[in-house]
């Protein structure tokens, strides 16, 4: 009896959630129609551009399309005095996301308060004063960090069914720089301003920076180091520079930094465990894996990007010097490695979720039995290699990445023809060639003894399911009690304006009365 009940409040349940995803439906197809009524083409096409800046004027209106958010207008806006900076000086291109009228500045279609337009100068490096504040102004949009999820779904919804400003999910952001003195920008040095006593980073101060000597490390804007210190953007790392200072990535979103000194490895201001350092990094160049891997003598790391920490996936097994032979490929004083990466998808009904992503090394045995014959390609695609009497392919080639249509790393070749045509116009050979090869069973893909597995792991289907139905359910509560609100209101309203009615009518029947 209890387990037919339970069955009963899960299918209740379950009829709630339908009915409010329907709704949310209803609510999204809203959100489409009056999207619509907003033709972004239609602005740009027919409106009135304002010299070369992202600003149009249209239908007495004026916006600004924000990368990833769509097109704002800008609010309590004097149309009239409307003006924008348009320097000229295109070095800095947050100018061209400026703009001005007789009561306020604006950076992008946020008004700021503070700043004067009538004394509004333009210092460079994305830096603006009006001569008792100053800003700095990023020309590159990115996610609202002010804005929650669930405050965008509900902000969302709202525009949906009324007539408030859509939700700014996107902005160009800026910081207000704390000094009251007269900043300068720091020529050849994107970002960056001084006032004399301070150097500012996007608007944040860097400790005890000395700005003679300040200079990003590879020519790269996110680590940075003087004679002395080491930042991440603005932040001071609890380092000092040695010299040997350099970034290592596999993609744009994770960057390290690693000192080739101590060993030690940080990814923004995150440090990996000092006390067990030195490290070595294995695989910068590879392209057959989604973790680089951190050796010291104590054991074998990865950093788990999803979850923001260094992760120990066993003792170190190496024995000796470990050496990079080719971009997917390395040796230690007595075997022979690989890398191997592949994703793993997940489906829910219609909808396919990534669960995790895999970088694995696996072993191909004594480093000795192995002779290296050739590279292939002209831009090194990949190498032949032999050992005993059979031959194999080492593709060095960007890998696909999806469970069904993946490169391997390593392909036994099968077909005499092919090898001998590899071994005869190896640099003749082109990717699309190795395709044709591996389509055509020409190679044979090849496996290793596995080691270990990197992996990355993302929220599973039915927690994100699950929350994503909770969080609705929570905002759809809190949505319908905001239109009771507003609808209460209105009734308050009506029933005032009943009221003042019936009260002019009452002297009138009054008076009516009297002359009965």
């Amino acid at each position: 009896m209890q387990k037919n009940s339970r069955i009963s409040f899960i299918k209740f349940i379950f009829i709630i959630y339908v009915i409010i995803l329907i709704l949310l439906s209803l609510s999204y197809t809203l959100l489409l129609i009056k999207k619509s009524g907003l033709n972004s083409d239609e602005i740009e096409n027919h409106g009135q551009k304002y010299g070369n800046t992202q600003f149009i004027k249209y239908q007495g209106k004026i916006s600004i399309p924000v990368p990833s958010g769509g097109r704002y207008f800008l609010e309590k806006v004097d149309v009239d005095s409307f003006r924008v900076l348009d320097s000229q000086d295109y070095s800095d291109r947050s100018t061209l996301i400026v703009g001005l009228d007789k009561n306020s500045v604006y950076f992008g279609n946020i008004r700021i308060p503070d700043l004067d337009p009538n004394k509004l100068e333009v210092l460079g490096n994305g830096y603006y004063t009006d001569g008792i504040n100053t800003y700095y102004c990023s020309d590159m949009s990115e996610r609202n960090k002010n804005l929650s999820s669930p405050m965008e779904i509900f902000q969302t919804l709202i525009y949906a069914f009324s007539k408030t400003k859509r939700p700014q999910s996107y902005i160009y952001p800026y910081k207000k720089v704390e000094t009251d003195k007269r900043l300068k920008a720091v020529d050849n040095l994107l970002f960056f301003a001084t006032d004399g006593d301070n150097v500012y980073y996007k608007g944040e101060v860097l400790e005890n920076a000395d700005l003679n000597t300040l200079k990003p490390i590879d020519g790269q804007y996110t680590y940075f180091a003087d004679k002395e210190n080491v930042y991440y953007k603005s932040k001071l790392l609890p380092i000092k520079n040695n010299g040997n200072l350099k970034t290592v990535s596999l993609n744009p979103d994770d960057k390290f930094l690693y000192d080739g000194v101590n060993g030690y490895v940080f990814i923004e201001d995150f440090s990996f465990d000092r006390e067990k350092a030195p490290y070595k990094i294995i695989g910068s160049n590879g392209t057959h894996l989604y973790s680089l891997i951190f050796v010291s003598d104590d054991g074998i790391y990865f950093y788990d990007s999803e979850n923001k920490k260094q992760v120990k996936l066993k003792d170190n097994v190496f024995v000796g010097n470990i050496e990079e032979i080719s971009p997917n490929v390395f040796t230690d004083d007595e075997n022979m490695y690989y890398f191997q990466n592949y994703e793993i998808w997940k489906r829910y009904k219609n909808m396919v979720f990534l669960a995790s992503r895999n970088t694995g090394v696996y072993s191909l045995g004594e480093k000795e039995s192995w002779k290296k014959l050739t590279d292939v390609g002209n831009e090194n695609i990949g190498s032949i290699w032999q050992k005993d009497s059979e031959y194999y392919y080492f593709d060095n080639l960007e890998n696909s990445s999806q469970t069904d249509d993946y490169r391997a790393t390593i392909f036994k070749i099968t077909d005499k023809k092919t090898l001998e045509s590899l071994l005869a116009y190896p640099e003749f050979i082109s990717a699309e060639k190795i395709d044709e090869f591996i389509l055509n069973k020409n190679f044979e893909e090849f496996k290793g003894e596995k080691l270990f597995i990197a992996t990355i792991k993302f929220h599973s289907v039915f927690k994100i399911f699950l929350g994503f139905l909770l969080v609705l359910g929570f905002i759809f509560i809190v949505f319908f009690l905001y239109l009771a609100i507003l609808n209460k209101k209105d009734v308050k309203n009506i029933d005032k304006m009943l009221l003042e009615k019936y009260r002019n009518i009452k002297p009138l029947s009054k008076d009516y009365n009297n002359k009965e």
